[in-house]
């Protein structure tokens, strides 16, 4: 797991217009787990937002969701949170993030707004966020009283080193003699479980070509099979070539070697009993009859998801009919 702790300053705008933050970092005591389908969400948020721009990075929004027990905070899962930019200004949709929030809290019942997400499309140092967070920081308190943040550097050569992502806790601090909302830089670590490690790992093989370079189990194993009977046929060629030179003379006989082939030919299955074929066709009935199975348990296992979400999205409609 990775784990990143740093200092944060006070909040101001500096001369690039980034946000910065002061020298104490967060001093809350939280310990805040990270799952990497959040970060392959935010990353794929950007990266289709940018292609669908002509190749320009846009800056992309989202809410995070969780679980919070005591001190203890797991992100779990996000989703997109649209947005328009008027005045120079970020405005998001309040009623497509309430939409969203209502069809997640179906889905995921224990799932609550934890935060929000977003990226940075040129580099931002470490400790600082972009200008106008606050802002939203403010707005999306609204559906979380205490939320967090997610940056995530998306800007070109992040992550060439460190895991390009910061969280952020919001801090009430006395600046002027006056309360001001602060962003404190806060610690993380990368939280795992064996279907996400798989995923991850399957992921991160993709292939800008969208293909996977990865390899699964299956077709290793069978990989492995191929190159044993690859060599296998190489080496039964050579002993062949060394029996047909001895019967036309070119090398002399070796008997011990005759007498190795000749036992190692009597290992062999009789090819052309008849115990030997029913033993043949029963086994490849066998294997054929568990190939069967095993796609009528995927394809019944697939229709029960479908019921599942189907009755899901239409449970509230169904209420409404049946009252009229």
């Amino acid at each position: 797991a990775f784990s990143c702790a740093m200092t944060t300053k006070m909040e101001t705008e500096d001369k690039d217009g980034a946000a910065q933050a002061g020298p104490k970092g967060s001093t809350s005591g939280l310990n805040i787990s990270l799952h990497p389908l959040v970060i392959i969400n935010i990353s794929d948020h950007a990266t289709r937002k940018k292609a669908l721009s002509g190749g320009r990075p846009q800056r992309v929004l989202g809410i995070l969701l969780g679980v919070q027990e005591g001190r203890n905070v797991e992100i779990y899962n996000s989703f997109e949170i649209d947005y328009k930019i008027v005045d120079g200004k970020i405005q998001m949709n309040m009623d497509y993030l309430n939409v969203k929030q209502e069809q997640y809290k179906r889905v995921f019942s224990k799932y609550e707004p934890i935060g929000w997400y977003s990226n940075s499309i040129s580099h931002v140092p470490a400790g600082e966020v972009l200008p106008g967070d606050i802002g939203l920081h403010e707005e999306i308190q609204v559906v979380s009283e205490n939320p967090l943040y997610v940056l995530l550097d998306t800007s070109e050569g992040a992550g060439l080193r460190d895991l390009p992502i910061q969280v952020f806790e919001s801090e009430l601090r006395i600046i002027d003699d006056r309360p001001t909302l602060t962003f404190a830089l806060s610690s993380y670590t990368l939280q795992t479980e064996e279907a996400e490690r798989i995923s991850v790992d399957q992921v991160s093989h993709i292939l800008p070509t969208g293909s996977s370079g990865a390899s699964t189990a299956v077709s290793t194993h069978l990989g492995s099979i191929n190159s044993a009977m690859d060599m296998l046929r190489k080496r039964v060629r050579c002993i062949v070539a060394v029996l047909v030179a001895m019967q036309q003379g070119q090398v002399p006989k070796d008997h011990a070697l005759l007498r190795q082939v000749a036992s190692l030919c009597n290992r062999l299955p009789a090819m052309d009993t008849a115990e030997f074929k029913d033993e043949c066709v029963q086994v490849h009935n066998d294997t054929l009859l568990v190939t069967y199975l095993a796609a009528m348990t995927k394809g019944t296992n697939s229709i029960n998801e479908l019921v599942d979400k189907f009755n899901v999205a239409y449970e509230k409609s169904s209420r409404r009919r049946g009252l009229f």
